[in-house]
């Protein structure tokens, strides 16, 4: 491969860059070839060492697998023995409790627990004294009736066990008289030594055989199926000190790695298991050894590409030197603090041609400020310089005397053979002004913002708060923010769904909308909490969409003030409209707006209104005496006795001075309002206690002159019924007060 021939740059003595021609060698692969070796070799070295502990792993798993399998056999075992156990002492209790028992008896008897395992047990044997006298099933056990279980030179050791411990025992396995080979679970009949029960009970032992075959298929003991070799011994229930009764695989006992208790009612035996040997346990799949294949030939193709890529940037570097020749941006190279080199890009900026040599101090051309930010003394020289390329933003004296924002970048290069550093100064002027004007913009909406009143929040279409300004930003508690959280997050269900709705509909109509709620206090709103114990308040909102997206999603303002004061005055001034002010009762206006709606009711319900115009007897003379405080103190008294005894629809209204007047509620009957006469007239039966300032309390009496009138009867209209109940009341006056009138000759009490 030939060289092809490049050219550079080189500065002549006044900064001036002329064409150089540079060679370029042909590349060498001899290093990166290496380089790929080496990372092979080691690649293959930790893929053998993570296959060899994997395999490790799997083998340790394998074993651990296996001795949970031989717990398992055991447990199994143990389970079919103890099954046999307590049903051969059921039948030794059943054969206490029947010393007379025949053999039909004990077929019966015995017939329940054989038909259970039908395979597993061979017979069912009661013995008198030392002989079987009772066996089950008869048919293929004939040999074992009439044996003599002491003198049996196999059974005899554990007929004599039963009966000097008077425990259960478990012997064998035995060949049997009536054939084959079975394990005998014996219980006595009597468990405590008694001569009297002895005489009384002929029966000595209850035996039940297990073919011992079935037992360990039932168990799972079948020879070549399991992946263990499996022995057992103890013999007659003798636990590890007993001989070797079962060893189909020829197991070595006392390299055995696996020894297990075999523990029953009865006695005890030993499992000895030896895993059965399995290559497959520890085999890694094929896919395992082409990942590593791959894995090999990736690390060092990867590991070649990379140092390919070294030797092409060292060499690209070299070529660089005659490209930034051809940078439209201001070049200098410098070595430590002298220049080497300046592009003509920097004579037209500066309106210099510095010479190879000057220092960039001696330029004068950075601002004093900005020379901080950089490194002291200009000196480009400096370990830290090396490491990394840096960048600040400086001003920069142009041509024409102007200061301009620049950004100024150094990057260590190799030049003609020495280290130095390439400085470029990238006009960013415009950049700054647009950011300063920005940013100042940005300053006075944030200032806005919190120099308004209320609560001011940027929330996104999914409910996201974005920002908070003003009275929620400075809340109560400094901790507390709703920046970051949802809708869903700080307000209960409903809120949280009204609220992203009106969100929704500000953005799809792409207009203002105005809300007022009432909201427990919260981090929506300044941070507050309701165990502080704030209350429920009212908000007035205008939420407003921003008509580009804010941080890449639509979003809206939601600007809140708190009007609970407004809403609270607003409410006070409505009730002081309906309402008197002295007595707290409702005044003529109320009246007004009441009437319409108690007689359409009343016509509804086909029935009528009583108003009674009630006017005090005497009232002036109180004021005269104790003065109009006192008078007024009165007339609150019997507001209070007046509206104890109403009904919750009747309405008190007080008309002024000392005049009164009831609308009830709908009456069934004319009558009905001789009780709300009646009820009435008893609030002034009892005095009133008043406090004149100027002397103790006083009892004051009372009375008054009532006129009723009736809906529809006496008129339909409201100033219909006032006028005839105040002429009923002026004849009560008229007649020395005191007393009730109607409106009406027919009505009650007329």
């Amino acid at each position: 491969m030939s060289s092809s021939p490049d050219t550079t740059e080189e500065p002549d003595s006044r900064g001036i860059a002329s064409a150089t021609p540079v060679r370029t060698t042909e590349p060498h692969v001899s290093g990166p070839v290496v380089a790929a070796l080496v990372a092979g070799v080691f690649f293959a070295l930790l893929f053998l060492v993570i296959d060899q502990g994997w395999k490790q792993q799997m083998a340790e798993r394998y074993q651990q697998s296996l001795a949970t399998e031989a717990n398992s056999l055991r447990s199994r075992l143990e389970s079919v023995l103890n099954a046999s156990v307590h049903a051969t002492i059921g039948l030794a209790a059943y054969a206490y409790v029947h010393p007379e028992l025949n053999e039909d008896e004990f077929a019966r008897a015995a017939e329940r627990l054989y038909r259970g395992q039908p395979d597993l047990i061979l017979s069912l044997t009661l013995a008198r004294g030392e002989t079987l006298d009772l066996v089950y099933p008869r048919e293929g056990n004939e040999a074992a009736i009439g044996l003599n279980l002491a003198a049996h030179p196999q059974q005899s050791a554990s007929f004599h066990r039963v009966l000097e411990s008077r425990e259960t025992v478990v012997a064998g396995p035995w060949p049997l008289a009536q054939g084959g080979r079975g394990l005998l679970v014996r219980a006595p009949v009597l468990t405590e030594p008694d001569e009297d029960a002895d005489a009384a009970n002929p029966w000595s032992l209850s035996s039940i055989a297990l073919d011992f075959d079935t037992l360990l298929r039932q168990a799972g003991l079948v020879p070549g199926t399991a992946r263990l070799s499996v022995a057992l011994r103890g013999r007659d229930g003798t636990g590890a000190e007993g001989e070797v009764f079962y060893n189909p695989d020829a197991l070595d006992i006392s390299s055995a790695p696996l020894e297990l208790d075999v523990n029953f009612a009865g006695g005890r035996w030993q499992m000895l298991a030896q895993p059965a040997p399995s290559p497959s346990a520890t085999s890694r799949p094929a896919a395992w050894w082409v990942l590593g294949a791959v894995g090999l030939v990736a690390v060092s193709g990867y590991t070649f590409r990379v140092g390919q890529g070294m030797r092409q940037r060292r060499e690209a570097l070299t070529r660089y030197q005659a490209l930034v020749n051809r940078l439209d941006d201001a070049t200098l190279v410098v070595a430590g603090r002298r220049i080497l080199w300046a592009n003509p890009a920097f004579t037209r900026m500066t309106g210099m041609s510095p010479a190879p040599g000057e220092t960039l101090a001696a330029l004068d051309v950075i601002h004093p400020d900005d020379r901080v930010h950089l490194p002291p003394g200009l000196d480009f020289a400096r370990p830290d310089v090396r490491e990394e390329p840096m960048g600040r933003e400086i001003r920069v004296q142009t041509a024409d005397g102007a200061q301009r924002f620049h950004l100024l970048r150094w990057v260590s290069i190799d030049w003609n053979g020495q280290w130095a550093c390439l400085l470029s100064f990238v006009d960013v002027h415009e950049n700054r002004m647009l950011f300063n004007a920005l940013s100042e913009a940005r300053d006075l909406q944030d200032a806005l913002f919190e120099a308004m009143p209320g609560d001011a929040l940027v929330i996104d279409e999914a409910g996201l708060i974005r920002r908070q300004f003003g009275d929620g930003r400075r809340g109560r508690d400094p901790n507390a923010t709703a920046v970051g959280h949802t809708l869903d997050e700080l307000l209960p269900g409903e809120v949280a769904e009204r609220f992203a709705g009106i969100v929704q509909r500000s953005l799809q109509e792409g207009r203002m909308q105005e809300i007022q709620y009432r909201l427990q206090a919260n981090p929506f709103h300044g941070g507050k909490n309701e165990a502080a114990g704030e209350a429920t308040r009212w908000y007035e909102a205008r939420v407003r969409p921003i008509h580009t997206p804010f941080e890449g999603s639509a979003a809206v303002v939601w600007h809140a003030l708190d009007v609970t004061e407004r809403k609270e005055l607003e409410d006070r001034m409505q009730a002081l409209a309906w309402e008197d002010p002295l007595t707290g009762t409702a005044n003529r206006a109320a009246l007004d707006r009441a009437f319409p709606r108690l007689a359409a009711r009343a016509d509804r319900l086909e029935g009528q209104l009583a108003l009674l115009f009630i006017d005090l007897d005497r009232f002036k003379p109180v004021n005269d005496e104790y003065g109009h405080a006192v008078g007024d103190e009165l007339l609150r008294l019997l507001a209070r006795r007046l509206t104890g005894s109403l009904r919750p629809d009747d309405l008190l209204v007080r008309l002024g001075g000392d005049e009164f007047i009831v609308l009830s509620a709908p009456l069934n009957r004319p009558e009905e309002a001789a009780g709300l006469v009646e009820r009435l007239q008893a609030a002034f039966r009892e005095p009133f206690e008043l406090h004149p300032g100027h002397m103790d309390p006083v009892e004051q009496s009372l009375s008054c002159s009532i006129g009723v009138a009736f809906y529809p009867r006496d008129g339909r209209r409201l100033a219909d019924l006032m006028m005839a109940a105040d002429h009923a009341m002026y004849r009560v006056k008229a007649a020395g007060r005191n007393d009730v009138a109607y409106a009406s000759p027919e009505a009650p009490g007329v």
